[in-house]
Formats: structure tokens, C-alpha cells, sequence
């Protein structure tokens, strides 16, 4: 089926961003596992071509994927808002049509839980290790994939079966959510409800989610775009970039929050995307980009 009328778009960037581990490129098409099924998608200009290992409903299949994609929300607007200096304006204007991905919860929750101390290479193929062993085997056309396992299935693995698959210390992390998942305890449907700072906090109960996993689960999955992740990237780019020095994350928080607003999920994905595209971006000419917003702001060191 054909979703039309994709303006302000870009698939590439939008499933290369790291968001998401699941997304292979294939020729001109990208495989992944969304939601129990294999998509393949497809852009040509502003039309999306996919294809779904699934019998699909269209009347539901299109609204499930457009909010999956984000492609309903009024995201150059957005952009307009965060588009405070020469430095963010060149990010936006590379990555135009880049958007944040709303992802199912249960599968987010795991996969940040994995993502702490790791890279995206080591994360995905902990995950595919997961769901060829716990998951179900799924099939469109002869691509091979595999659903996402459930809480049910982690929670009743034992710790050897998870560092068979490279789960390494995250291991007693990933039972106790899943666990907790199954017994209610962390109840997915309340949190979906919840404010961004109740769901965080509601997060950050779990054993093994801090800060930064929380705030990737409200990015990445809650729609909450006031969440700012600070990894070991976003903590470099800000020193970088606004500070000129060592910062703490508190400094950076409240820096970002009140240099971005309450949009401060797209720029940070934004100046992080930008930055594994760039191999430069901290070269004397980017920098140059943004002296007079360090200035405005104080943050000189």
C-alpha cells in the first residue's frame, strides 16, 4: 500500500538516527520489525511504499503508521522553535525531514535497558540474538525476521539463556522489568497516561532504568519531547558546543531546557544525528557557528 503526502520527511535519516535498533537497508528499501510484523518501506519523494508481512486493515494500518512515523505531527513548527543558532539551523537544513519515531513501550523499555554502556552495532545484535531465541519467526517474501519477545518470555528465561545472547550485566535488569511487566507492577497502559515527569519517575522505580534510559523511553516511545537523553554523545556535543568546558549533567539539563524549550527531544536528536554524520562538527568553522549564542547565553567558559 502507498501512504501519500509525506511532506517535511525523510525516512533515511528519520531510521538512521538511533532510535531504533530493528531497521535494516536493502537496495532502496528498509526492513524492520515493527509491532509483531516486518515492514518494508520505501520513499519515493513524498510517497511511502510498504509492504507488511501482515494482513492489514488499511483503515487501521495507515493512522498505526503514520503516529509510528510521527508523520502527523506539525514538525517544522517544531523546528522553528529549536532553530536558535547557525550551528542548530545547519543541523536542521542537513537532516531536514528527520523525525521521532513513536515506538511500542514493552520493546523500548528492553532495548534501552541493553543500550546502557553499549553501541548500536553490539545493541542490535543483542536484540536479534533475543528474538531469534525468544521471539517468533517472522517471513515477508525471503526476509527473515523475528517478533520482538514478549514479558511473558523474558521473565520466565533464566540468566545463563540471557548472556547466551550477549546481555552481559543487563541481564538481572531486563528479568526484573519484564518481570514486573507481567506481575503489574509496572503497569505499560498507566505510564502511557502519565506526565512526563510521573512516567519518568514511574520509570526510574525499575531497577537498571536510570536517567538517560528513562528519558529515551519517553523520547522514543511516550511522545514526550520535553525528555532529554544525556548519554556520553549528548553530554560531549553540549560541552562542545555551548559550554567550552567540563559540565555537569545538571548544568546541561537545565542549559538545554532553557536554551531549547519544551522541544528540547528534536534538537537534541537533531545536533546528535548531526554529529555521526559529521566528522568535523567541531572543527574551527562549526564552532565559529555558534560563538554569538555562547555569548547570549553566558555559557563562556
Amino acid at each position: 500500500m502507498q501512504i501519500r503526502n509525506a511532506t517535511d520527511f525523510s525516512l533515511k535519516h528519520t531510521l538512521e538516527s538511533g532510535q531504533s535498533f530493528r531497521w535494516n537497508l536493502i537496495d532502496d528499501a528498509y526492513y524492520g520489525v515493527v509491532e509483531g510484523r516486518i515492514l518494508k518501506i520505501c520513499q519515493i519523494g513524498t510517497t511511502l511504499c510498504v509492504e507488511s508481512s501482515a494482513t492489514e486493515d488499511k483503515t487501521t494500518f495507515v493512522p498505526f503508521l503514520q503516529h509510528y512515523l510521527d508523520l502527523g505531527r506539525d514538525v517544522p513548527k517544531i523546528l522553528t522553535q529549536v532553530n536558535n543558532d547557525a550551528y542548530m539551523h545547519r543541523a536542521i537544513d542537513k537532516l531536514w525531514g528527520m523525525r521521532i519515531l513513536n515506538q511500542e513501550l514493552w520493546e523500548t523499555v528492553a532495548s534501552f535497558i541493553l543500550s546502557q554502556n553499549n553501541n548500536v552495532s553490539r545493541i542490535r545484535g543483542i536484540i536479534r540474538r533475543l528474538s531469534e531465541r525468544f521471539g517468533e519467526q517472522l517471513i515477508l517474501a525471503r526476509y527473515v525476521d523475528y517478533s520482538f519477545p514478549s514479558p511473558e518470555a523474558l521473565a520466565t528465561t533464566t540468566e545463563d539463556e540471557l548472556l547466551a545472547c550477549g546481555v552481559g550485566y543487563r541481564a538481572s535488569y531486563l528479568r526484573d522489568a519484564a518481570a514486573a511487566v507481567v506481575s503489574g507492577e509496572l503497569a505499560l497502559t498507566a505510564v502511557k497516561e502519565m506526565s512526563y515527569p510521573e512516567a519518568k519517575r514511574e520509570l526510574m522505580r525499575r531497577k537498571g532504568i536510570g536517567e538517560k534510559v528513562a528519558d529515551c523511553i519517553c523520547l522514543f516511545s511516550l511522545g514526550h519531547l520535553s525528555a532529554l537523553p544525556i548519554d556520553v554523545w549528548i553530554k560531549r556535543i553540549f560541552e562542545t558546543l555551548y559550554f567550552r568546558r567540563r559540565a555537569t549533567y545538571h548544568e546541561i539539563r537545565e542549559f538545554a531546557h532553557a536554551y531549547f524549550g519544551d522541544r528540547v527531544g528534536y534538537a537534541q536528536q537533531y545536533l546528535f544525528h548531526y554529529v555521526h554524520e559529521c566528522p568535523n562538527w567541531a572543527d574551527v568553522e562549526h564552532l565559529a557557528l555558534i560563538e554569538t549564542s555562547i555569548t547570549a547565553c553566558g555559557r563562556e567558559s
